[in-house]
């Protein structure tokens, strides 16, 4: 079976985003509506991306947002050289207690049945305005699924069954693409500017990035985050997302 991953591919400046899930992906989506033009429709990103008219105002701007295959971004960049890759990475632990957060209803719908439905019956009779906000379920079902209980639960099932929480090296293809910018999440608000900039993008266009929000922060506050984590929460991580610590560690 052939890899894959989803990319943002912005022709007139030559450069493929390889993004990763919990990782500033919407975020980055945003910023280059914005470079194409397109930034009235930076709030509303990923129901743009999605529409019919949204991909072919993109289009027509050069942009795209989609799923490539690694030989397809191979062969790019053997063909032209001049095509430069940047990604996003983030803090293997940080992620992972995002995903926690924010992803907790996909690891119960597959693997804690039980909790899935409890959370999903409560939004339900939150009404029907708490239906299109997941959040609605989610504070039910981590009732049901503490935290240590998931981090045993992604030690007993592995991590590979959900891109928001797979290996971050696997979903770039370190292993087989050549990255010319790699950005860390935590520091995105102060290097993702110059780095544009350093790639040939004009002031006008980095001007229109100026006030664009961070999209799509996990509500729960960082505190509330730090304190489920303790030193031997934290040695169990590492161990689950070893190979991104060390692809982490290579690039210091």
């Amino acid at each position: 079976m052939q890899r894959s991953t989803t990319i943002i591919h912005y022709a007139p400046a030559k450069l493929v985003v390889v993004l990763v899930p919990k990782c500033g992906s919407t975020t980055m989506i945003a910023a280059f509506l914005t470079l194409a033009g397109l930034g009235a429709h930076a709030l509303s990103t990923r129901n743009f991306i999605r529409s019919e008219e949204g991909r072919a105002q993109m289009l027509a701007a050069g942009l795209e947002v989609r799923v490539a295959r690694f030989t397809e971004l191979t062969q790019m960049q053997k063909s032209d050289p001049g095509y430069r890759f940047m990604t996003v990475l983030r803090d293997p632990t940080q992620r992972f207690v995002s995903g926690y957060f924010s992803k907790i209803n996909r690891y119960a719908k597959r693997f804690a049945r039980h909790a899935y439905l409890w959370g999903k019956l409560r939004q339900a009779l939150s009404g029907l305005g708490a239906w299109p906000h997941i959040e609605q379920a989610n504070r039910h079902i981590r009732k049901l699924i503490p935290f240590e209980q998931f981090v045993a639960g992604m030690e007993r099932h592995g991590s590979e069954w959900n891109s928001h929480l797979s290996l971050q090296g696997r979903i770039i293809g370190e292993d087989l693409i050549r990255y010319d910018r790699v950005l860390m999440l935590e520091t995105l608000d102060e290097a993702l500017m110059p780095t544009l900039r350093e790639m040939g993008f004009g002031t006008a266009q980095l001007a229109a990035l100026e006030t664009l929000p961070r999209k799509n922060p996990t509500l729960t506050p960082p505190a509330a985050r730090g304190q489920l984590v303790t030193p031997d929460l934290q040695a169990r991580i590492a161990r689950l997302y070893q190979g991104d610590l060390r692809l982490l560690g290579q690039m210091q």
